[in-house]
């Protein structure tokens, strides 16, 4: 819904949003919610808050930063990235937000090498796995191995095209 009215991109996190001059994401799409840019706040103890997240941060959710990063941004490795929903060659197949271990809105698999490199999905936040939302719009319980797993060529956050 936010894409479709914003010539098909996505929102950014706070990563990237206000040097573009944008809203981040949980502000920008809080209107899609039920609420209003004024009290978008009040979604962190409500929908922006996963039950069982026992932490005291706000944010239980973050962005695949892939999703606003640009090919002349200046990161390691620079792979392609997917600011337009039109971009995505395989939606029921790329992790658009997940669950999060950081007390960021963002998620940022562009610095993984590894799986010990993860530090900011919460990889077991429901028994062995956490919620993953997908760029077509589901979301399903996963294990963390079967979003990441180098040695096995599986990568759902910047999957090759």
């Amino acid at each position: 819904m936010y894409a479709e009215d914003h010539n098909n991109e996505w929102p950014r996190s706070q990563h990237s949003a206000l040097s573009h001059r944008q809203s981040p994401w949980a502000k920008a799409i809080a209107p899609y919610l039920g609420t209003t840019a004024e009290s978008w706040t009040n979604l962190f103890a409500t929908v922006y808050h996963c039950p069982a997240d026992l932490r005291s941060h706000i944010w239980s959710y973050g962005l695949n930063v892939y999703f606003e990063l640009g090919p002349d941004d200046d990161y390691r490795g620079r792979p392609q990235t997917w600011r337009r929903t039109t971009q995505i060659r395989r939606p029921t197949q790329t992790i658009l937000m997940a669950e999060n271990a950081s007390d960021a809105d963002h998620i940022m698999p562009n610095f993984w090498d590894r799986p010990e490199d993860v530090t900011d999905v919460a990889r077991r936040r429901h028994a062995t796995r956490s919620n993953y939302l997908f760029a077509d719009g589901h979301a399903e319980p996963r294990t963390f191995e079967s979003t990441y797993n180098p040695a096995r060529n599986v990568d759902l956050w910047h999957p090759e095209p």
